[in-house]
Formats: structure tokens, sequence, C-alpha cells
């Protein structure tokens, strides 16, 4: 057991939003009690003491978007890229980025962003990921990366046709396998850490036959994360 202590408690209860000298005492993978930090101590005696150096404690947070293949990009500078509006950017940058993100560029993409996550005190994240060289197996690496480091995550692949009917139909693909993946785990094993939805990016690169497609493919199973306004194109 755990008790987490030495911090002023933030606990989105209504009744008692806000503990001063408050501590969480977490057994295993649950919050079995918050309150003041001395009555705490008192009755869990015994429970490893995580000194939050009078800092705040309080729930992880949730980010709802954002691009595990962007996780090595930061201080990355593109011969040639000088972006003036939305769609030169993704040309001459994140494009440009997918277009070479492997497997294994994915995977340490994963844990920079993951860990970095976790260090800010996220613990959830909605991922709309891209690496248009290696697209099988692109949500299932991530995945494993996630598990390993202990992150709630709901996965997805930006469906594009930018790259061809090939790589459409692998993106649909990865997406509709990763989906029951998901939908499996959480009825079989009660995993509720690991979600999937269905992806797309940009709109203005869709189809309505390859919107077509990825609703049949999709067929019901979850939800649909797109971006919408973005950008004039």
């Amino acid at each position: 057991m755990l008790l987490v202590a030495n911090g002023s408690v933030f606990t989105r209860n209504a009744q008692t939003p806000f503990i001063p000298n408050g501590a969480v005492a977490i057994d295993g993978d649950t919050i079995v009690e918050v309150g003041p930090e001395c009555e705490l101590k008192a009755k869990y005696p015994d429970a490893e003491y995580v000194d939050a150096r009078g800092n705040l404690i309080m729930p992880g947070l949730i980010n709802c978007h954002t691009h595990i293949y962007s996780g090595l990009a930061r201080g990355l500078a593109i011969k040639g890229c000088n972006p003036t509006n939305f769609l030169e950017n993704l040309e001459q940058q994140w494009w440009k980025i997918d277009d070479n993100l492997t497997l294994d560029g994915t995977k340490a993409s994963a844990y920079a962003t993951i860990l970095d996550s976790i260090r800010d005190g996220v613990t959830t994240i909605f991922d709309h990921h891209a690496s248009f060289c290696e697209i099988p197996g692109s949500l299932f690496t991530i995945k494993d990366a996630a598990q390993e480091l202990g992150m709630r995550s709901c996965l997805c692949y930006e469906v594009s046709d930018r790259r061809g009917q090939e790589k459409c139909d692998q993106a649909i693909a990865e997406n509709a396998e990763f989906a029951q993946w998901a939908a499996k785990e959480r009825r079989d094993n009660d995993n509720h850490m690991i979600a999937a939805m269905f992806g797309g990016h940009a709109t203005f690169t869709l189809s309505d036959e390859t919107m077509d497609k990825m609703a049949e493919a999709n067929n019901g199973l979850t939800g649909f994360h797109i971006h919408v306004c973005e950008g004039m194109n």
C-alpha cells in the first residue's frame, strides 16, 4: 500500500473539494481512501510513504487529443520547411514526418510521449496516429508501450486518401483490427486501460467513398476521432 501525503489534496468531491495537509491511500491500482494525513497515517501505519513535498495532489489529467507521431519532432528543423498556412504546415512538416515513421520510430515516439505525459500528471491519452511508412501493427505497437508504462489510452489511426488506395486500405484495416482487439480485451479480460476509436485526417483528404468504407469497417463498434475547423482547407 502507498500513502501519498505531505500535500494539499484536490478531490473533485463537492462535499470536501480541498484537503490541506491531505493524503491519498492506494492499494494496488485502487484508491482506498482520501483524507487528512494525520488520520490516514494512523489508519495505515505500514503503508509506504510517498512525499508530495508540499505540492498539489490531484486526479490525473486527461489529454483528449495528442499525436504520438510527433513525439520525437521537438526542435526538429526540416530543410525548406517555412509554412505560411495550415496546408503548407501539413505538406512541409507533419506529412513528411509520418511518411518516414517506421514501427521502431512509432515505438520510440510512444515512449517519449507517454513518459512526458506521466511526468506532467497526465494519466489518460486519446491519440490520433499516423505512420504511413509502416501502417500495419502501428496501433498495437503504441498499445504495447502504453501497457508497459501504465498509461490509459484510447488509440486510432488517421485514415487518409493522400498516399493512395493501398495505404488508405491499410489504415482502415488497422483501425478495424485494433478496435476489434480492444473490444475483445475489454469483454474477455475486463481491461479498461486500452480503448479504440476510428480515426480520419485530414477531412479534406477523405473522399465520400473512403468515409463509407470507414463506416462499413467500423460497423458500429466504436466512435470516430476526427479533426474539424483546423484551417480554411
